[in-house]
């Protein structure tokens, strides 16, 4: 716990301005985690992080939370619901894999794709890639299997391991920077699959929940926190005032790009153009400017590959290779 208060405490001394981003409206939400971490004692910060659907430290990028468990507890539909979504997110990812055909509507008789429950699916997909739920937090809702419970979020981020490994084949790379890289779900699993150079740059606030959460998962000496000294094989933790230290191979960016202020974007992008071989851009397009348009900006002839996230509807996947 000291480690984790003390990595918040002096992240938060360098960050100061969240520009025009939603970030500051929900980071402010956490007022209570924030008031903990500075004032409160260490059995405090404790349960708090430890039940973390007692709080909503996680809003904003997991589905575990005060305002969500308390609906799911009271609405067994909303269970339901849960439960059917991470199923067939499993069925798109084992699709996107190659475990699964892909049905046709054009010939929907011809070669019916096989029936498997979600647990035969995850057997098919572990030889593939990494597919296991550590489930480290009490009420996580979603998908009772073999391997665990499966959160929507963890099914999305076993994807997102798929497409970073095929990442660091094609541009024969060992290191990759995630820029926001939500409760550390890719991390985990990138890790567990023997990438041991792997940075994370994020709020501070998430970094608390970052660290505390790879720590349970992974071991807490296999994560370094800011202000440590780094360790090999451990997964960096670290602010925004540390990324022109930072470089990677690969630079992964899942869902927080385009809900960035439009500045922040272009420092992010800017630095992945100029120190990475490939970038992986996985975002919505529904707020005032897009992915694309960011890279464009500062690479105006660079050749993306752009496609629709096979698995979110409304998210599109674009790959740029640097060099």
């Amino acid at each position: 716990m000291r480690r984790v208060r003390q990595a918040y405490k002096a992240a938060h001394a360098t960050f100061s301005d969240y520009g025009e981003s939603q970030w500051g409206t929900l980071d402010s939400w956490k007022s209570a985690i924030h008031s903990l971490v500075v004032r409160g004692t260490d059995d405090d910060l404790t349960d708090a992080l430890r039940n973390p659907a007692t709080t909503e430290l996680f809003y904003g990028f997991d589905l575990i939370g005060a305002s969500r468990t308390q609906a799911l507890n009271n609405d067994s539909g909303f269970r339901d619901h849960q439960a059917m979504l991470v199923a067939h997110a499993i069925e798109a990812l084992a699709s996107a894999v190659g475990v699964a055909r892909v049905n046709n509507p054009e010939a929907p008789d011809h070669y019916p794709p096989e029936q498997h429950t979600s647990d035969q699916l995850i057997d098919l997909i572990n030889p593939i890639v990494r597919a296991e739920f550590p489930n480290p937090f009490p009420n996580e809702f979603g998908l009772s299997l073999k391997a665990g419970v499966a959160n929507l979020r963890a099914v999305f981020a076993i994807y997102q391991q798929y497409r970073t490994l095929q990442m660091l084949r094609i541009g024969n790379g060992s290191s990759v920077l995630e820029i926001g890289a939500g409760l550390g779900r890719t991390v985990y699993y990138c890790h567990q699959s023997g990438v041991k150079d792997y940075t994370i740059i994020d709020l501070p606030m998430t970094n608390l929940a970052q660290g505390y959460f790879l720590g349970r998962t992974l071991g807490a000496e296999n994560v370094c926190l800011f202000g440590e000294d780094y360790r090999p094989g451990a997964v960096r933790i670290l602010p925004p005032a540390c990324l022109s230290d930072v470089k990677a191979d690969v630079v992964v960016n899942v869902d927080s790009l385009t809900e960035m202020d439009r500045s922040a974007a272009d420092t992010y992008v800017k630095h992945a153009l100029e120190t990475a071989k490939v970038l992986l851009s996985i975002n919505h397009e529904v707020n005032s400017f897009t992915a694309n348009q960011v890279i464009k900006a500062h690479a105006p002839y660079i050749e993306l590959m752009r496609y629709p996230a096979p698995m979110r509807a409304g998210y599109i996947e674009e790959i740029a290779f640097i060099r």
